[in-house]
């Protein structure tokens, strides 16, 4: 093997072992505090919840405060509220009430962007949702 050849056989090896970074396979862009229309409808959204939907593309937003809890007490105060078309709806098990085909997107606010936009009742964040009906 010529030196030629071996400076393209590691070239190859470089690039072929090289990771996409952060990009997804789905080709849809990603936002660590949005969730897209696009996004949603690219996960299967038959028979699942938005609860579903975020602990698969958003898992963080289920965390108590960026601390991952041993055990999820789903209503307590730790836990980002939920916000529905613009009315609180309860903590993050309230995502469990909701079909994930109703969805047409969510934005997620952490505890200071919260604080500014829904007062003291967003000290542990906020996970807004919009259903596909309010967009009308």
């Amino acid at each position: 093997m010529s030196v030629k050849d071996l400076y393209l056989l590691a070239i190859v090896a470089i690039v072929g072992c090289a990771t996409p970074g952060t990009s997804n396979t789905s080709g849809v862009p990603r936002s660590g505090s949005a969730l897209t229309v696009q996004e949603i409808a690219a996960f299967n959204t038959e028979g699942r919840t938005a609860y579903d939907v975020v602990s698969r593309l958003r898992p963080t937003w289920l965390r108590a405060r960026g601390v991952e809890p041993r055990v999820m007490a789903s209503d307590s105060s730790e836990y980002a509220l939920v916000v529905v078309d613009g009315h609180p709806l309860g903590r993050i098990g309230a995502l469990r009430d909701i079909q994930a085909y109703q969805l047409s997107d969510m934005r997620y606010y952490d505890p200071s962007e919260a604080g500014a936009k829904f007062a003291e009742r967003g000290a542990s964040g906020v996970i807004e949702v919009r259903l596909k009906s309010s967009r009308q």
